[in-house]
């Protein structure tokens, strides 16, 4: 009746649109009424400049001051500390609830949290459901899933890093759509930020497909997402960080993982470094600080490695040669702003590390051409800056990846890894686990067994969710974009052949679904062990290090959380045979249609182009070429 009565009443809409915007606004004026901050993060913190000059409110903060917190399930509002073995990126540590506890940092006088990680052993279950696991450290992993979750913002921690080889501390944001460290849900998912339906888009053999593709027609009701729109479960890393047993030549990064990544010609060699131009130059619009280093020779897996679970790109800079990560608080700070003009910031202690620009996520494309040969191109088509509702992770993660085998060498035990606050500024409030124009909650409660055990409470029982009214009018831009689509369909074969690959993505989908499903059972049942269990990819251990005429100690920035998922978009031209006359005539009078089909598409989507605060452009079609 609502939907109706806006439909029916235009200047009713905007009239309460307008008293929506200005009560989402009087509400975050009063900082008592904010329902996520925590009540002891000082007023002089409530408001922050960023480095567009506009002013960033305060929308969530915890300052880990009470000692009396407990984050196993169905205790905290903000927080989950898991329960479950890391079986991902080849983890050694079992995370468990106890092992992340506030209390004082007495050698520095405050109160933070503690995720403590020992040399003790574990057994139990892994996040596939496969049981008698064993792990011999122990470790914890705190998660805001479904419970906290924002889209853009200034977000910020201050940390105190453990010293020790094989450690891996790491505050990140991770979307709400999987789950960390929980594969099955992240199969296909992660990290695609991808929003096209490209008929010529072709997957390595080893690759498993998006799982959410813009080509298929989904339905709210069944499924739970939006018509014709990609998705996937993005990955951000505040902070990566590894600290030597000596403390000094320490490292720090922030990361973008991203899927599909582009052509191998883009990029540089394992462990060189980009070009300016030309063969390995990486992409384009990465800005670096005068301390900042660009990736340090990890662009994701090497060409032609089998990535079972996939193989994006891998996108970082940080600050090398640092002695003082594991001796003093510093601030890990990320500015992400979404949209076409969107970017992604990261500085540490107030000062600029590197950044990624809004056009680094375009269209990636070489072609080359030798005699008597067809034209062979490699591209990559336009991705999206992320998103997707991210939600919030502190964990540290213990394995060999940070110097060959000899990392876990016991020189430093037990480790603790301090963080003493994280706060989340926005200029537009955005924050909720399912918004209007990117919805998590009917598809996480349809696929329950992809995510582990459900969290306890919920974000919604906690706080009311807050989206700008740009996010429902995205929403609205996305169904009506849905049209056009079912109308090209019939009327275009280009269409045609987009909807017959969407029927081979979803049948493929849905059978990895059914077989990660039945995988679970059997393991929770004491069967087989699941497969997503036994396909997991890794960092480069010492063996492949050696191989590689690598010896010394490696700064691998492959995230520790989830398993890789990558495509590559490819195109090459075939020789074409020759077409009779009839064959011709007809292919030309099809393109004459199509092109007026165009035409009139065209026309219709301008008379409705509407401006979104977030999005900043029209809603552009999810098929290449259509707009």
């Amino acid at each position: 009746e609502v939907r109706r009565l806006f439909s029916a009443h235009p200047f009713f809409v905007m009239r309460l649109s307008a008293i929506l915007i200005a009560t989402a606004g009087a509400t975050l004026a009063h900082e008592d009424e904010c329902c996520w901050c925590d009540p002891n993060t000082p007023k002089a913190a409530r408001t922050i400049v960023g480095s567009d000059s506009q002013i960033y409110k305060l929308v969530f903060s915890d300052e880990f001051d009470d000692s009396n917190r407990n984050f196993a399930n169905g205790h905290d509002t903000k927080w989950t500390a898991l329960d479950i073995g890391d079986t991902s990126n080849k983890g050694a540590a079992f995370y468990l609830p106890e092992q992340a506890e506030v209390l004082e940092d007495k050698d520095f006088g405050v109160t933070s949290l503690r995720i403590l990680t020992e040399a003790k052993n574990h057994t139990g279950d892994s996040p596939t459901g496969e049981k008698g696991i064993f792990m011999p450290y122990r470790s914890a992993m705190l998660q805001s899933w479904n419970k906290f979750c924002f889209t853009g913002g200034i977000l910020e921690f201050r940390a105190r890093l453990p010293r020790g080889g094989g450690y891996w501390p790491a505050l990140w944001a991770f979307g709400n759509l999987g789950r960390a460290v929980y594969q099955n849900s992240n199969t296909g998912l992660w990290p695609w930020s991808y929003d096209e339906c490209d008929p010529d888009l072709q997957l390595p053999p080893t690759d498993p497909p998006q799982r959410i593709s813009a080509c298929d027609d989904h339905d709210f009701t069944s499924e739970g997402l939006l018509p014709f729109q990609g998705r996937g479960a993005t990955e951000l890393d505040v902070l990566e960080g590894a600290v030597t047993n000596q403390g000094f030549g320490s490292y720090g990064v922030g990361s973008v993982q991203l899927s599909p990544g582009i052509p191998s010609y883009f990029r540089p060699p394992m462990f060189g470094f980009p070009t300016e131009s030309g063969p390995g130059s990486w992409y384009s619009g990465l800005t670096f600080g005068p301390k900042g280093k660009p990736n340090n020779g990890w662009y994701g897996p090497p060409w032609g490695s089998e990535c079972l679970t996939g193989c994006p790109d891998a996108l970082s800079g940080g600050i090398v040669e640092i002695d003082n990560f594991d001796t003093k608080y510093w601030t890990y700070r990320m500015e992400w702003k979404v949209g076409p003009k969107g970017h992604i910031a990261w500085y540490y202690d107030g000062e600029f590390v590197w950044s990624m620009a809004g056009s680094s996520f375009g269209e990636y494309k070489i072609c080359s051409e030798k005699p008597g040969s067809p034209t062979e191109c490699m591209r990559t088509p336009k991705r999206q800056v992320p998103n997707e509702p991210m939600s919030l992770v502190i964990n540290t993660a213990i394995g060999t990846w940070n110097g060959g085998a000899s990392a876990i060498d016991n020189l430093h035990w037990p480790a603790s890894f301090w963080v003493d606050y994280v706060r989340l500024w926005q200029h537009e409030v955005n924050i909720g686990c399912s918004p209007p124009d990117f919805p998590t909650k009917e598809y996480i409660e349809k696929n329950a067994g992809l995510y582990g055990e459900p969290v306890a409470p919920l974000g919604t029982d906690t706080c009311k969710e807050m989206y700008p009214q740009s996010a429902y009018d995205h929403a609205d831009a996305i169904m009506e974009r849905a049209k056009h689509v079912r109308e090209m369909r019939q009327t275009n074969p280009h269409f045609a052949k987009a909807a017959k690959l969407a029927e081979a993505h979803r049948a493929e989908a849905e059978a990895g679904h059914e077989a990660a499903e039945k995988a679970a059972e059997a393991a929770a049942t004491g069967g087989a062990p699941p497969v997503a269990a036994v396909v997991t990819n890794a960092p480069l251990d010492a063996t492949v290090l050696a191989t590689m005429g690598r010896s010394t100690p490696t700064i691998d920035f492959q995230p520790r959380s989830v398993p890789r998922t990558h495509t590559v978009a490819r195109t090459s031209s075939e020789p074409v045979s020759e077409q009779p006359f009839e064959s011709k005539m007809s292919l030309l009078v099809g393109a004459f249609a199509a092109a007026a089909v165009f035409a009139a598409a065209l026309v219709y989507q301008r008379k409705r182009r509407r401006s979104y605060d977030v999005f900043q452009e029209p809603l552009a079609s999810p098929y290449r070429g259509l707009q």
